[in-house]
């Protein structure tokens, strides 16, 4: 398993050259409110690994308490339980939190702008139905990974008004390579011996999990370049694509 967490480290620094850390998140010539432009673009995702966490990952049946591995996923999700509500304080503070209907703030969340962020869950979901503890694990340490990186490159970016976000800054970070599951004794000690099929199993759960993140920090770039100058006027944009969508099927040329 040690050699997994090798393979997740070598990803993580790929992972760091993304254009989202070098063009934008280290961008000191751009604003604080700019570099954090993407934030209302992560609320899909953030609320769906808060479920994630909850209902699937998280399992406390007396035969998997005996699995080291989902011990520490278990205490994980419940050190994740809370961030959300940082992220939803730092919504305010960076000016991006429009008072809509409720039915505008749907078209919003599930607007073609936040689509990356919906399917991520989906995707996690999916690869923890189909594979045993270790490969679950591999998951979660490969989100941590990616939730460790993203904050170190948003500690000390301050708004217009001088104020640190709370989830989008320093105090998340430090949260995050806090958590038991970075506690790298107690990890080595739990560690099971993979069969080399097994490491190659979770190895490309590592893989899998390292290329939706890469594509969502596409997304998330992409979102603060459209957005930054106008963040609630994007929200209009949404609101009024999805009034014209279509009301009716649309099938596939192949079913036609």
């Amino acid at each position: 398993m040690e050699q997994v967490l090798s393979h997740i480290d070598k990803r993580q620094q790929d992972y760091e050259r993304h254009p989202f850390f070098t063009e934008l998140l280290d961008n000191q010539r751009l604003s604080g409110s700019e570099r954090l432009a993407w934030a209302p673009c992560t609320i899909p995702f953030i609320m769906a690994y808060l479920d994630l966490n909850k209902y699937v990952i998280r399992n406390e049946s007396k035969e998997r308490l005996d699995d080291p591995l989902q011990r520490m996923m278990n205490i994980n999700t419940y050190e994740e339980d809370f961030h959300w509500l940082w992220m939803l304080d730092d919504l305010e503070k960076l000016g991006v939190n429009a008072k809509l209907a409720l039915s505008d703030a749907t078209r919003v969340l599930w607007s073609q702008d936040m689509k990356v962020s919906r399917q991520l869950c989906f995707e996690f979901a999916a690869i923890a139905a189909s594979t045993p503890s270790f490969g679950v694990f591999a998951m979660v340490e490969s989100i941590e990974a990616v939730s460790v990186t993203i904050f170190k490159h948003c500690r000390g970016i301050a708004l217009e008004n001088g104020v640190e976000c709370e989830f989008f800054g320093t105090k998340h970070y430090k949260a995050e390579i806090a958590h038991h599951i970075k506690s790298e004794g107690k990890i080595k000690a739990s560690l099971p011996a993979l069969t080399q099929e097994q490491r190659a199993e979770a190895m490309a759960v590592v893989d899998r999990v390292f290329k939706l993140f890469y594509a969502w920090s596409d997304s998330l770039l992409q979102y603060a370049r459209k957005h930054s100058a106008a963040p609630l006027v994007a929200y209009e944009q949404m609101i009024d694509v999805s009034h014209k969508l279509p009301r009716r099927v649309m099938l596939p040329e192949y079913a036609r």
